[in-house]
C-alpha cells in the first residue's frame, strides 16, 4: 500500500468522522461494529447518530481515541469469545455472544423457524422453541473450539467450514469428528484431531452460549429435512441470518438490553 493510500485511510477513520459530525449535528453518538448493527439499531434509535466502524478491532480503536478526546458516546460490540472484564465504561456488549445470539435469545429464530418450517414437523420436535434449544446444544462443540482458539491463538479458520454441512439431515446429529477434520484441512495447524475432539467436548466457561450464526447455520440444516423441506439455497446461514435480522424489530424494541442502551446514550449539549 502506498503512503498516499495509508494517509487517505487515516483521514477516513471513523473517530475522525464522528468528531467532524459533532461540529454540525448535536445528537447522541453510538459506534457499532458494522452495517448490519447500524441498520438494525437505527430503526429503534431515530435521534441517535450511529457510525459503523468496519469491524470490532476498529470499533475498539476508535473507542480509545474518542475517550482520549473526552467525548460522549457509546460503543456496541459482540462479546465473541474475548474477555469483556476490562472493557471501557463506554462499551456496551450485546447480551449473550453476539448480535445474532442475542436475537436468538429473544425468540426471533423460533419465529423464523415457525414461518419457514413445517408446522407438523416442528410439532413432532416439540415446537420451534424446543428446536432452538436443541440447535444451541449442537453448536456447543464449535463454540468450545472457538473459545479455545481465541485463548490459545491456534489459527483455526472457522469461516472456511460450513457448520451446517456437518449435520446428518435425517437425524440432526452433529458430526464433530468430521467438523474437526475439515477445520484442520482448511487451517493447516499442528493440532492432533484427538486434541480437537477433547476441546470440542469441553463445557463453555461462561453463560453466553454459542456463536449466533453457528446456531443459524444448524437451523438451516434442520429446515432442509427434519423441520421443513426448504431447498439448500433457501436455507443457507446468510439467507437465514438476513431473515433473523429483518424479523428482530418487535422483540428488540421490548428488550431490556435496548432500554439499558437508551439510558446510556447521553445527549450532546
Amino acid at each position: 500500500m502506498s503512503n498516499s493510500q495509508e494517509t487517505l485511510r487515516e483521514l477516513d477513520r471513523v473517530e475522525d468522522r464522528i468528531r467532524q459530525h459533532l461540529q454540525v449535528v448535536k445528537e447522541p453518538i453510538l459506534l457499532v461494529e458494522g452495517p448490519d448493527d447500524q441498520q438494525i439499531l437505527e430503526l429503534h434509535l431515530p435521534n441517535v447518530s450511529i457510525f459503523a466502524a468496519d469491524g470490532k478491532v476498529n470499533a475498539l480503536r476508535a473507542t480509545d481515541s474518542l475517550e482520549s478526546w473526552k467525548m460522549q458516546f457509546m460503543t456496541v460490540i459482540d462479546r465473541d469469545f474475548d474477555s469483556t472484564e476490562e472493557l471501557s465504561a463506554h462499551v456496551y456488549p450485546y447480551d449473550r455472544r453476539d448480535l445474532e445470539s442475542m436475537l436468538i435469545g429473544l425468540g426471533v429464530l423460533a419465529l423464523v423457524l415457525q414461518h419457514q418450517g413445517s408446522s407438523e414437523k416442528l410439532s413432532n420436535l416439540g415446537g420451534p422453541d424446543a428446536l432452538v434449544e436443541r440447535l444451541e446444544g449442537l453448536a456447543v462443540p464449535a463454540a468450545s473450539l472457538r473459545h479455545r482458539n481465541a485463548q490459545e491463538e491456534y489459527g483455526l479458520i472457522f469461516d472456511e467450514v460450513d457448520l451446517g454441512s456437518k449435520v446428518v439431515l435425517a437425524s440432526l446429529e452433529f458430526q464433530t469428528r468430521s467438523y474437526c477434520a475439515a477445520l484442520l484441512s482448511k487451517s493447516r495447524v499442528s493440532i492432533a484431531i484427538d486434541r480437537m475432539l477433547e476441546i470440542a467436548a469441553e463445557d463453555l466457561p461462561d453463560l453466553h452460549g454459542p456463536r449466533g450464526k453457528d446456531v443459524v447455520a444448524l437451523a438451516g440444516a434442520s429446515l432442509r429435512r427434519i423441520a421443513g423441506s426448504l431447498p439448500s439455497a433457501a436455507a443457507t446461514e446468510s439467507v437465514l441470518t438476513g431473515q433473523l435480522h429483518s424479523s428482530a424489530g418487535l422483540a428488540l424494541s421490548k428488550s431490556d438490553w435496548l432500554t439499558k442502551l437508551c439510558d446510556r446514550l447521553i445527549p450532546i449539549p
